[in-house]
């Protein structure tokens, strides 16, 4: 009998440590990743569970299948936004911000889309900070500052500062949206957020770019985005026709020929329009293809990583010419004679 009373107690003894294991493990599971002071962005949607992947991911998570527990014993109703939450935040405390806490919504954000003018940039840039968008440009347009830059960044040098480039940063702005945290955010500090995507972007496409030529010369990475930016802005969202349009620019370079773009020449008097003008191809400056040889003196626009990877992956074939139809088909040409014949039967401006 005593025999049998201390197996009951064992068993309830068992049972009793296993149920305080448990509990720790549960209640420690709902704890916070970290004790330290660290700022995580994440962008939350969909069900609970994959809100707990996202928050899993962003690295908030100390047990998953504890944090799965937790969701299943309590309720709650996630609302889809931006949040800057903390690593020293535990379970319930996230879960309580992401109902739709004010004083957590990240509501200060700079989109940068593909294509992007610096213009365009300072713009965002300004909306974001509360500032006029001259006061961005001006910063951008700063010796001092971008000699600083320069220092910092490996793909800055002093192409930058000649006196024949507009706008010094224009086309080193990676397109991305850039999430703002902190209300004391300074122009600098939105301008070093981009250009570390940038860095991001290019130093992926770094060997490759030192190894691209044109002409069996070597570029540099100035030279390299100044022809991507063009390809940016000549071709549409088709891969296929980026990589021909570098194509038929290489051709021209290598030939040589004159480029003749007319997207540089909207650059160079600083329009945006399909139907150029002959007093438009008149303007005399270092980004006008029509009237200088080789490439422009800088970047035109920003560049997406796609359009980097078609004018790397540039198909080589003969022709010359291309015109883009209304809908966005591109027709091709190799001769002149071709082409005037293309925009005489489908020209649409």
């Amino acid at each position: 009998m005593k025999k049998i009373h201390k197996i009951i107690i064992g068993i309830i003894a068992s049972v009793l440590i296993l149920v305080l294991v448990l509990t720790f493990v549960y209640f420690d599971g709902q704890g916070a990743v970290s004790s330290k002071d660290e700022e995580v962005i994440v962008e939350i949607s969909g069900s609970n569970a994959s809100v707990l992947d996202q928050l899993d991911k962003a690295g908030l998570i100390k047990n998953k299948t504890v944090a799965n527990i937790y969701l299943k014993l309590n309720s709650y109703d996630f609302i889809a936004n931006t949040y800057v939450l903390n690593k020293n935040m535990d379970l319930p405390k996230i879960c309580q911000v992401l109902e739709g806490d004010k004083d957590y919504i990240s509501s200060a954000r700079v989109t940068i889309l593909d294509g992007y003018r610096i213009t365009d940039c300072a713009t965002q840039v300004g909306e974001a900070l509360e500032v006029d968008s001259n006061e961005v440009l001006a910063k951008w347009s700063d010796s001092e500052y971008l000699n600083s830059l320069i220092k910092k960044y490996w793909f800055l040098d002093e192409s930058i500062l000649n006196p024949d480039v507009m706008f010094s940063l224009e086309g080193y702005f990676a397109p991305e949206t850039y999430i703002i945290t902190a209300s004391n955010t300074t122009i600098e500090d939105v301008t070093e957020m981009m250009l570390d995507q940038t860095d991001k972007n290019l130093s992926k496409y770094k060997d490759k770019i030192a190894s691209f030529t044109i002409n069996g010369n070597p570029v540099t990475i100035h030279q390299f985005l100044t022809f991507a930016s063009i390809v940016q802005c000549e071709a549409s969202g088709n891969q296929d026709d980026q990589e021909k349009i570098a194509g038929v620019f290489i051709n021209r370079l290598e030939k040589p020929m004159r480029l003749q773009s007319d997207v540089t020449v909207n650059y160079a008097n600083q329009i945006k329009t399909v139907a150029v003008t002959y007093k438009d191809l008149n303007v005399d400056s270092k980004y006008n293809t029509y009237y200088y040889d080789g490439l422009p003196v800088g970047p035109i626009s920003n560049v997406s990583n796609q359009i980097i990877e078609s004018c790397l992956n540039y198909q080589d074939f003969e022709a010359m010419f291309f015109f883009a139809l209304e809908d966005g088909t591109v027709i091709y040409s190799n001769t002149y004679d071709e082409h005037l014949k293309v925009v005489s039967e489908n020209k649409w401006y």
